[in-house]
């Protein structure tokens, strides 16, 4: 029979899980800058971006609900990815006043370098053990 955890020890827990989740990724370089520094994005673009791939194709109102802003909101958001020739934006023939928004093959090929980057993380990740991953750094963890 298993001991359901407390609100204090679920709060514990969680702490705990996001601490070593902070080790982890430190250890393995995910915060390295120099992966991030020749990005010449914002947060809110990238977001945009990947949301818009995800898609296929979208609308300034899907993904201002993906973002949770309104349309006009995500307009300098979108325009800054169409000047950087990351997005287009065509009509739609079916609405004229609906945008359609795509991810270029420029946004796709910086998509793919991005993933790329995460890649020997991930790698990294399923070559661990899962009772190792879920004991790393804890010293409540002990080996048998």
């Amino acid at each position: 029979m298993h001991n359901r955890p407390t609100g204090m020890d679920k709060a514990k827990l969680v702490g705990e899980i996001i601490q070593l989740q902070q080790q982890l990724s430190k250890a393995m370089g995910q915060y390295a800058p120099e992966a991030w520094m020749d990005l010449s994005l914002t947060i809110a673009q990238l977001k945009s971006l990947l949301f818009i791939d995800f898609e296929g194709s979208t609308n300034f109102r899907k993904l201002a609900t993906a973002l949770g802003v309104t349309p006009p909101n995500v307009t300098g958001i979108v325009d800054r990815l169409v000047e950087q020739g990351l997005v287009s934006r065509t009509e739609n023939p079916e609405n004229r006043r609906m945008s359609i928004l795509k991810t270029t093959d420029n946004g796709k090929v910086l998509l793919a370098k991005l993933r790329e980057r995460n890649k020997p993380h991930v790698q990294y990740l399923g070559s661990i053990e899962l009772g190792r991953a879920f004991c790393f750094g804890s010293r409540s963890c002990r080996t048998r």
